[in-house]
């Protein structure tokens, strides 16, 4: 256990750099118009582990265990998958530490929280926007540990711990931290795995989600027949989405977005390419400016500039960074001083220096676009493309939602 929260190599499931371009803010900004309030809730389970963190921790009087609580929980879900339902759970993306647990074959809440986080980043940490986006917590705070449950979060907490008998078990595992879990019991199950949500669990899920007008029509279209949400990949597909919404602020704000995700990858693209002119040897910008493909590149990055400012021309409350991105980028500034503003961006890949670009030693050939909220091991390994990953993740949910009601029939 001496490794517990430490990224081991062969866990990685990509060697690749993402970068955000110094665009953090507004990717956060970008990711609440795209369907507000979910933050990075993908499933119902997180929601419950995290409301049952703070519940616990109330109940405790200890506020400040309410985050590892409920990573705990997580935990302790991810390594019943493993070891005692690996068949069912082999490759959900609701589980998490998988190389990690199969090593252990037993475990105490103590193991879990006392030597930090069991995975770089547990699904609570995910959850920290969603709870009071969703309206489990009563307002926003800076940290988990902060948070207050609202009603409906009561109401969770309450309906998992009614569903499962589970709940003094949980309270003895929190209350004897070195008491190893060695006998998984059905009702420990119903408790923590993630496939074992109660109907109550997923119909409070349901409601809150509804509770606002824009999830609930993005939830409408999605539940359609014959929707392919790998379909958004597409401009037609985007377009399709589009003209069903009959909101007109959140079909402009959706718009935009699938514009800014367009912008992002064509910087990741134009970045990627000055990375691999300078993999050998530093490139003068003469070199670099004379190339096709560079000259290419930010030619598509300019017009996807273009295009995101003229659809966030109607908007309000713009994120400031993407607009100061979209001046560095104008036509009328030389290619020379376009290339050098997007590298200044990634100065973890590229040194800007009086004649060229250098590639900084050392750094990963490979780049990736970041997300601002981090991404856990499943998402890690399914990339979005250019579909915002709120879309992703509030399918996911919705998947969720159903295959519970299903399980619960």
């Amino acid at each position: 256990m001496a490794n517990w929260g430490v990224i081991e190599p062969a866990e990685l499931p990509q060697t690749r750099l993402r970068l955000d371009f110094g665009l953090r803010a507004a990717i956060l900004a970008f990711n609440d118009w795209a369907v507000p309030g979910l933050g990075g809730a993908s499933f119902v389970r997180q929601l419950s582990w995290a409301c049952l963190g703070i519940s616990f921790a109330e109940e405790f009087e200890q506020p400040a265990m309410a985050a590892k609580i409920a990573e705990a929980m997580e935990a302790f879900a991810g390594w019943i998958a493993v070891k005692r339902e690996s068949k069912l759970y082999e490759k959900d993306q609701r589980i998490q530490g998988r190389r990690k647990f199969a090593q252990v074959n037993q475990l105490s809440f103590g193991a879990v929280t006392d030597a930090g986080a069991y995975v770089t980043v547990p699904f609570r940490r995910a959850a920290t926007a969603a709870l009071p986006g969703l309206g489990f917590c009563v307002q926003a705070e800076f940290r988990f540990n902060a948070l207050q449950l609202s009603e409906p979060g009561r109401l969770l907490a309450r309906a998992a711990l009614d569903h499962s008998q589970g709940g003094d078990r949980m309270r003895r595992l929190i209350s004897n931290p070195n008491e190893a879990l060695t006998k998984v019991t059905e009702e420990i199950k119903r408790l923590l795995l993630p496939g074992m949500a109660s109907p109550s669990e997923i119909s409070i899920v349901k409601d809150q989600l509804m509770q606002d007008a824009r999830r609930a029509q993005l939830l409408t279209l999605f539940a359609a027949s014959g929707f392919d949400i790998a379909e958004l990949q597409t401009s037609e597909g985007q377009l399709t989405l589009l003209r069903q919404m009959t909101d007109d602020v959140h079909r402009s704000q959706l718009d935009a977005c699938f514009a800014f995700e367009r912008l992002r990858a064509a910087a990741l693209k134009a970045a990627q390419n000055l990375t691999n002119a300078c993999k050998t040897t530093r490139q003068s910008w003469d070199d670099l400016t004379a190339a096709a493909s560079v000259q290419a590149d930010f030619t598509h990055l300019e017009s996807c500039c273009r295009t995101l400012e003229a659809k966030l021309a109607s908007l309000p409350d713009v994120p400031a960074e993407v607009l100061t991105f979209c001046a560095e980028q104008s036509g009328g500034t030389t290619l020379e001083k376009r290339i050098r503003a997007l590298a200044q961006r990634v100065p973890t890949v590229l040194y800007v220096y009086a004649y060229g670009l250098e590639r900084v030693p050392g750094a990963s050939s490979n780049l990736l676009a970041a997300v601002a909220d981090d991404s856990t091991e499943g998402e890690t390994l399914q990339e979005s493309g250019t579909i915002p990953r709120p879309l992703l993740r509030l399918q996911r949910l919705h998947h969720d939602i159903l295959a519970g009601a299903h399980h619960a029939a």
